[in-house]
């Protein structure tokens, strides 16, 4: 009965060994980028049905940031991300780059000051023309109006753990990187940068990318750009092995619960 107690113990403490040998091997010079839109209460969200899938619950944030608080998470800068990929900086291996897609006035609102409280470092990719058109600066639960540019302004003093990169200026529509050409495409690179915020870094809009806009990027002396699916398996960790200009992000939809969280951290899918 001993003997057999003792193998018993010998195989769980085995296999408990093997599972994190598993992990260690997979997450491996690996980060996970997390990939947000909209934040807004519960109240807030029922008014705005269609915009659900994208829109997290303020308070699920918040449980998001405790989360990554309580387990040693290091949330990065773009540019600690970027010196990590090109193999200039090590990171601890619970290291997570926060991301933002659109620029939505719930982030400045909402976001931008869990994340001061919580000293955690966050990006956000602005859509230049919907920045620059932007006037409301007071939040009245419209979770489909956009941050003016004098917030984005004001956020780098207010909030220097902000960093804010490219969505680009106006070719955030479905299928625009099939309808202009290269130089169109350098054109609005430009106009972001000389009138939005001067970066080096890019979210393709709705994640869509083609050899021209990679090109047009690079040209442009573009260091990194982020993708954004197409397929469940572009839903992944990122390597430093991965291309610098088809980096993957991983997707937080609306309704995910910690533990789901918790195992796209670990497992990145």
């Amino acid at each position: 009965m001993k003997r057999n107690i003792i193998i018993v113990l010998i195989a769980i403490c085995t296999l408990f060994i093997l599972i994190s040998c598993y992990i260690y091997i997979i997450n491996k010079n690996k980060i996970p980028v997390l990939c947000y839109h909209n934040l807004a209460t519960a109240e807030e969200k029922t008014n705005f049905e269609s915009e659900k899938d994208w829109t997290i619950d303020v308070k699920n944030f918040e449980e998001q940031l405790k989360y990554f608080k309580k387990h040693n998470y290091k949330t990065l800068t773009m540019e600690e991300f970027y010196e990590w990929k090109q193999g200039m900086l090590n990171l601890p291996q619970k290291s997570v780059l926060i991301t933002f897609d659109d620029g939505f006035l719930s982030n400045y609102h909402y976001a931008f000051p869990l994340l001061k409280k919580y000293n955690m470092n966050a990006t956000v990719f602005l859509i230049g023309e919907y920045v620059q058109n932007a006037t409301q600066t007071d939040w009245n639960g419209n979770i489909k109006t956009y941050m003016p540019l004098e917030l984005v302004e004001k956020s780098k003093e207010e909030y220097p753990n902000i960093d804010f990169c490219s969505h680009t200026y106006g070719l955030h529509y479905h299928n625009s990187i099939n309808e202009v050409s290269k130089e169109q495409m350098e054109k609005d690179f430009s106009v972001f940068n000389n009138n939005i915020a001067n970066t080096k870094f890019l979210a393709y809009p709705f994640g869509q990318y083609n050899e021209d806009l990679i090109n047009s990027w690079e040209s442009s002396d573009g260091l990194l750009a982020f993708a954004y699916g197409p397929t469940r398996k572009d839903y992944r960790k990122a390597s430093r092995k991965d291309d610098n200009y088809k980096i993957p992000r991983l997707n937080v939809s609306h309704g995910m619960e910690i533990w789901k969280l918790s195992l796209r951290l670990l497992f990145g899918n």
